[in-house]
């Protein structure tokens, strides 16, 4: 076989969808004839909240009969897990975890990248999936929510991003960072109008198995249930993995608010939308869809290893698509091997422990490369004449029509 058809093969979407199909079911056999409360603990908890919903039974407490930890989604996440308890735990966990990983493998095959592209970002992101899936997460929906709320704001459907919006801030907050794109949106109006039409209809959903009152208490109690834990994140070593971990576990101090690093990233974020010439590029556009994954990585309290998916997505999108990646390929691909060095390959066995758990576990180093990617994609988004670029055809590397 030839490089040319070798090329072909990897680049083939049946062979990337197997790939991934192959990463995540690995992960569901490692955890075959093993204590399912200890191994299967997520998605135990995700199944028990759609039951205590149906028994009225409060989401935001501790059932340690059942799983260890606490349920800490929205209300309109249980109709979501509803069709995975219908099976025993070991296979209804397997289908859950294949339909997490198509979701994202899906929503990126609809940005209509180049072959090469997609093929690249499928097969470097393919550890972080293995590290989401482990754990049953479901990152990899929440990043491939955000990923459709871009793509259908380009499609001119504004209508179903919403939809993709709505559910993802009402199941797990950070879908709501779907709204980065309203600029780009052709019928503004009408994509706010749909956004008020899903928010009620999530609402509303559950109720058609609870109650009202239910629904109105448990959106409250969530609430407080996130208060709590982001109190209980500040320090931890498994979680607040992101720019506002590393500076507070670095410096050790407790007695300053998270906002003061909040609010200057998001004006860093937002500036970049003063370029409204710029708009008409795609790559100005994609780039921003780059920015949106990794702050909400970033500049979340909550953020674990296992949500990186969507950092190492991010990551991999503007690798292939910036402009840079010709005029700077170096600076560009030493950024690229130290993220998947530090930041995908740290909690494996390849890295080395000490390393890992002097360094990088204590003081949140997982985020640095990261952090020091999204420097550089807002730099581009800030100096970079994307649309002269498009218009003369220098910038060849996301020329794929959106449609």
């Amino acid at each position: 076989m030839n490089r040319e058809k070798i090329s072909l093969f990897i680049a083939d979407k049946r062979f990337l969808f197997a790939v991934w199909g192959l990463v995540t079911l690995s992960c569901c056999l490692l955890k075959y004839g093993r204590d399912p409360y200890i191994v299967l603990n997520n998605f135990t908890i995700f199944c028990s909240s759609f039951r205590h919903a149906l028994e009225l039974l409060p989401l935001y407490t501790e059932y340690p009969a059942e799983h260890h930890d606490v349920f800490l989604y929205g209300v309109a996440f249980t109709p979501l897990i509803a069709p995975f308890i219908l099976f025993p735990k070991f296979i209804g966990n397997i289908l859950w975890c294949l339909a997490n990983t198509a979701v994202l493998f899906f929503a990126l095959k609809a940005l209509k990248l180049k072959p090469w592209q997609f093929a690249f970002i499928i097969l470097v992101s393919a550890n972080e999936l293995f590290t989401t899936t482990m754990q049953q997460q479901f990152n990899s929906s929440i990043c491939a929510l955000v990923v459709l709320s871009y793509v259908f704001i380009e499609r001119n459907k504004e209508f179903w991003a919403a939809c993709f919006i709505m559910l993802g801030a009402m199941t797990k907050v950070y879908g709501i960072v779907g709204l980065a794109f309203f600029f780009f949106a052709k019928r503004p109006l009408l994509l706010l109008v749909s956004l008020i039409f899903w928010g009620v209809f999530f609402f509303l959903l559950p109720m058609a198995y609870t109650s009202p009152e239910y629904v109105i208490n448990e959106y409250g109690a969530w609430l407080d249930a996130l208060l709590k834990k982001n109190m209980l994140n500040m320090f931890t070593d498994y979680t607040n993995i992101s720019l506002l971990g590393m500076v507070r576990k670095i410096s050790g101090c407790i007695t300053y608010n998270d906002l003061w690093l909040i609010l200057p990233g998001m004006l860093l974020f937002a500036t970049p939308y003063l370029r409204i010439r710029q708009y008409g590029s795609r790559t100005f556009r994609l780039l921003f869809l780059c920015s949106t994954l990794l702050f909400m990585v970033l500049f979340s309290t909550g953020t674990e290893s296992y949500g990186y998916i969507t950092a190492m997505v991010a990551v991999c999108i503007w690798y292939v698509i910036t402009p840079t990646r010709e005029t700077t390929p170096g600076l560009n691909t030493a950024l690229l091997l130290f993220c998947f060095l530090l930041t995908s390959l740290s909690p494996t066995n390849i890295f080395p422990a000490f390393i890992r758990t002097t360094y990088v576990i204590p003081y949140a180093l997982k985020a640095l490369p990261c952090i020091l990617i999204w420097g550089k994609i807002l730099f581009e988004q800030l100096t970079l004449d994307f649309a002269a670029l498009e218009n003369s055809g220098g910038d060849q590397n996301c020329t794929a029509s959106p449609s």
